[in-house]
């Protein structure tokens, strides 16, 4: 299957998934299938994160030079990610420095 009808068949699933699915409502309340409650989601969520090159060796660097600091086997980039998002959490000032930093980039560097 070449990229062009794969790109296609992705966005006909998509579109498939979001017109069949009803809008969110109250939480707590039933999404409209035979009145049944909403069930909460308890599956864990892919996220990809596209890095440039040298931000990638810096990620590896970090990792490694972390994993010999603390003598771990290893330090894999994605628990680098869930530490940072749960510092977000649970610190207001590493947030408030997450927002200056997407304020000083523009906020999103994803490629159109």
């Amino acid at each position: 299957m070449n990229a062009a009808s794969r790109r296609s068949e992705l966005a006909a699933r998509a579109a498939a998934v979001t017109t069949s699915v009803p809008a969110p409502s109250e939480p707590g309340s039933s999404d409209g299938r035979d009145g049944e409650p909403r069930v909460p989601r308890t599956r864990p969520v892919r996220v990809t994160v596209e890095l440039s090159p040298m931000e990638h060796k810096q990620l590896r660097r970090w990792c490694a030079e972390t994993s010999a600091d603390l003598d771990l086997p290893v330090v894999a980039g994605a628990e680098v990610f869930r530490a940072l998002l749960n510092l977000m959490h649970d610190h207001p000032e590493v947030a408030d420095q997450v927002r200056a930093e997407l304020a000083r980039t523009g906020g999103s560097r994803r490629r159109h």
